[in-house]
């Protein structure tokens, strides 16, 4: 049966539902895994670059250097995980199979990887913060808490939550295939 969106069902009574896509939606799917998995490396290539030759603590030494690169990166890992396993998510979609158990857990897991980065992120901060203020002085500590990061932590709420319905929609659909 065919729709508006050009989407059609196919496969046998049984198996998982094969969505026909249209070539443009292959092709938007795979294009965006690719923007993934592109993400997923440069970003924290990008910080540990920046960090290496873009800053002006090349002047306070290597230490500062890698104290700078361990809190970039412990908020910029748990995202590429993600990134890298939405991969999988999106390669599924492009084959016509939004409900594989592989795509929604990749799904799941992009979510759980959003999440634990926009947790991350004020305790990276924190940390650094610590770090610029060790040598010297009395000890800082500083707590950023900004818009970005609240939105990104709902962003990664909602996201599970859709893994979750997928799962569970799939979960019916199977049962209900058995059932035929």
């Amino acid at each position: 049966m065919k729709n508006q969106s050009s989407l059609v069902f196919a496969g046998e009574v049984g198996s998982e539902a094969v969505l026909g896509l249209s070539p443009r939606a292959r092709l938007a799917f795979s294009a965006l895994g690719v923007v993934a998995l592109g993400l997923a490396a440069l970003l924290p290539a990008l910080a540990i670059g920046y960090w290496l030759v873009g800053s002006q603590l090349v002047a306070h030494g290597a230490g500062m250097q890698m104290a700078a690169i361990a809190t970039a990166l412990l908020h910029l890992l748990p995202l590429s995980w993600g990134l890298l396993r939405l991969r999988v998510c999106l390669a599924r979609f492009a084959a016509g199979r939004p409900f594989a158990a592989e795509g929604i857990a990749g799904l799941r897991d992009f979510a759980l990887g959003t999440g634990l980065s926009a947790l991350a992120k004020p305790l990276a901060g924190m940390l650094f913060t610590l770090a610029l203020s060790w040598n010297g002085g009395p000890k800082q500590l500083a707590i950023e808490i900004s818009s970005d990061v609240m939105v990104l932590a709902l962003f990664a709420g909602v996201v599970a939550s859709l893994a979750w319905a997928m799962e569970k929609a799939a979960l019916l659909a199977e049962e209900n295939s058995q059932f035929v």
